[in-house]
């Protein structure tokens, strides 16, 4: 039987709470920036996907207008493109009405360790066969420095670590992990259906909790 940390459960009925949505007027502008991996591993854009997680999350607190930075050329492409009268006036993005952003959230990924501690079975790299791990318990963890930064005057509004943790107690993890239909972002998905997978969203949902305790 797989056990996963209960700490998923209990964080995710606090972000119900918190999702009370505002209307749009008291909604604060903030944009998330791709995080910056400096983990020891240094595993390729785990930043991103990260990132890409967070503004989802926020997103879906229905408390903040949030911006897209992550693919704003696509914007600015598009724009571009409708100002070059090569598309109809009336359906044509208009240039100037990109909304700025109040805040900046940056992180830092500083641990991100999905074999932190074992016992037992062997461990490997995402879509790599594992060995059956049979009666033993896998932990998983990550971090992240996280900060607040005011747009206007681009002081340091707030700064803190969150982390998440994962174990996997007799889970008998046993053929190929990674690969397949996920809800993870595509740089994050060798790790779907695994505790690192449980241990991403709950450092995520810490820096939810964190950012609305401070926005």
């Amino acid at each position: 039987m797989r056990i996963f940390n209960r700490t998923t459960t209990v964080l995710s009925a606090a972000l119900v709470l918190l999702a009370v949505a505002l209307p749009a007027e008291a909604q604060k502008r903030i944009a998330v920036k791709d995080f910056r991996d400096k983990s020891a591993k240094g595993y390729a854009k785990i930043g991103s996907g990260m990132a890409e997680m967070l503004a989802t999350a926020l997103v879906e607190t229905g408390r903040y207008a949030v911006l897209e930075r992550q693919a704003i050329r696509d914007v600015l492409e598009e724009q571009d493109l409708g100002a070059s009268g090569r598309v109809r006036k009336e359906t044509a993005a208009p240039i100037g009405e990109i909304e700025g952003a109040q805040y900046l959230i940056y992180g830092t990924i500083t641990e991100f360790e999905p074999d932190y501690r074992g016992i037992g079975g062997a461990a490997g790299m995402p879509g790599i066969r594992l060995g059956g791990i049979a009666g033993g318990a896998k932990q998983s963890h990550v971090a992240i420095d996280l900060r607040i930064i005011d747009a206007k005057t681009s002081r340091i509004v707030a700064v803190t670590k969150v982390e998440g943790k994962a174990t996997d107690i007799g889970g008998g993890i046993g053929g190929v992990i990674g690969g397949g239909r996920t809800t993870m972002p595509l740089a994050l998905g060798g790790w779907a259906k695994t505790p690192m997978e449980q241990a991403i969203r709950v450092c995520i949902q810490n820096a939810v909790q964190y950012i609305s305790g401070k926005l």
